[in-house]
């Protein structure tokens, strides 16, 4: 587990948030973030020797780093990559363990190596079909038992993408509210398959 307690590490992420979206919309403490809880679970769930991806770049970036995994985000902009940088080397944050990938997910997500993750975090495009493009190439990467955080559930595309998990018995819910989810993978491998292997799936 990290050398800090979990709850520490949330602490400290929300004392000094990072400034990187200014020039997308200034969100309110100049981050796009979810939940508290959302980073509470994260951080109880994650260990440092850990493989984590994420789809968009937000306070969440920082927490991984926070905590040391092995962490990917892909994320659109470069502002919002060149700011959480330049947080972290203003306070001598150690980065060598983050891989900040610039470009959309749907063109970024297929070309990376398949590399086995134990978290995935799926907060980038919102319009359909994107969650479902960032699930099949980020989620078929998650090992048995790994974790996946949907966040925004109450958008369209993502509430389709949930019904189909919701129903699927291989995703077992962890943490269901109304802003974000999370669910333990019981199988492994690509997401590939036929129709005639989601008998359980229906509209």
């Amino acid at each position: 587990m990290p050398e800090q307690p979990p709850s520490e590490i949330v602490n400290s992420l929300f004392a000094d948030l990072p400034q990187v979206h200014a020039e997308l919309g200034n969100p309110e403490g100049g981050v796009w973030r979810t939940d508290r809880p959302c980073y509470e679970f994260i951080a109880d769930r994650c260990e440092p020797q850990w493989r984590t991806l994420e789809t968009g770049l937000g306070l969440s970036t920082m927490l991984f780093v926070l905590i040391g995994t092995e962490h990917t985000c892909v994320a659109p902009w470069k502002s919002e990559i060149d700011n959480l940088l330049l947080h972290c080397r203003d306070r001598q944050i150690a980065t060598e363990r983050l891989t900040l990938i610039q470009g959309f997910s749907d063109d970024v997500l297929s070309t990376l190596p398949q590399t086995e993750l134990d978290l995935v975090l799926i907060d980038g495009g919102h319009g359909f079909p994107t969650p479902m493009i960032d699930w099949y190439y980020s989620a078929g990467r998650l090992r048995q038992g790994g974790v996946l955080v949907i966040d925004d559930v109450h958008l369209p595309a993502v509430r389709l993408l949930l019904g189909y998990l919701d129903a699927d018995p291989r995703w077992t819910s962890i943490v269901k509210t109304p802003k974000w989810v999370a669910y333990e993978r019981e199988s492994n491998g690509p997401l590939r398959e036929s129709h005639a292997q989601q008998r359980f799936w229906s509209i």
